[in-house]
């Protein structure tokens, strides 16, 4: 069996303190050497570059002189304005330029008529030619005669890609409660021929019925039609451009 007890001292703890001494100064300059390489892998490795967001250019239509459909004191301009930033809101990792962002027009004479509307939306496709964004969404309010109700939207025939933003955008608008379902249509603007990437125009209602008139003036309702319009916005950018 074992027997315990003190253990005989030798004079063996000099030798220990010697090779201490020597091994531990040892190991820093080994972890010092090899920090050192690490640092260097790391600079001689390709740094990868964030991934940019893509430019989402929004444009509240009317605005300053010009100011849109009116009906019972009711502008068309404000409206468009207040769902405008409402979108930006809603539109997660993008970058967000608008062509206005307060109650101006863009005309020389700040006059409205045919020729100062055309001196607008040259100065708003300038704009959005500066941004370089991915899409161009230009917000409306529509106006008639009857009692129509709904929003729809209009997009380029000539542009595939306006053709799926626009049905990405009432896809979703057409989920929202009490929204009749429509379908985008295709038409002829000044803003799809002067315009290379996908441009839609929204109308997110119509002025003439007094009862639509009344929930395009309520924010909670402003904010339905902009996270519909910011949803379809990210299924388009999420599928391919």
């Amino acid at each position: 069996m074992y027997i315990k007890g003190p253990y005989k001292k030798h004079g063996h703890h000099w030798v220990w303190i010697g090779l201490i001494m020597i091994l531990l100064p040892l190991g820093f300059f080994l972890k010092g050497m090899a920090a050192k390489s690490e640092a260097q892998n790391r600079q001689d490795k390709p740094q990868r570059k964030p991934l940019e967001q893509p430019t989402v250019i929004i444009d509240p239509g009317h605005g300053g002189t010009d100011p849109g459909a009116c009906r019972a004191g009711v502008m068309e301009k404000d409206i468009n304005l207040a769902i405008a930033k409402r979108v930006a809101r809603h539109a997660a990792g993008c970058k967000v330029r608008f062509t206005r962002d307060k109650d101006v027009d863009f005309t020389k004479h700040g006059v409205y008529s045919k020729e100062a509307e055309r001196q607008d939306l040259d100065r708003r496709i300038e704009a959005a030619s500066k941004f370089g964004g991915e899409v161009f969404i230009s917000i409306h309010v529509n106006t008639g005669l009857g009692q129509d109700r709904g929003a729809v939207i209009y997009y380029d025939a000539d542009n595939p890609g306006s053709a799926r933003l626009a049905a990405e955008i009432q896809r979703q608008i057409n989920k929202l409660p009490g929204m009749p379902p429509k379908k985008p249509r295709a038409d002829h603007f000044y803003l799809f021929k002067h315009l290379t990437i996908p441009v839609i125009i929204v109308e997110t209602g119509w002025l003439c019925n007094p009862e639509e008139r009344e929930r395009l003036q309520d924010p909670d309702y402003q904010e339905q039609l902009a996270g519909a319009i910011g949803r379809g916005v990210a299924a388009f950018l999420k599928t391919g451009r």
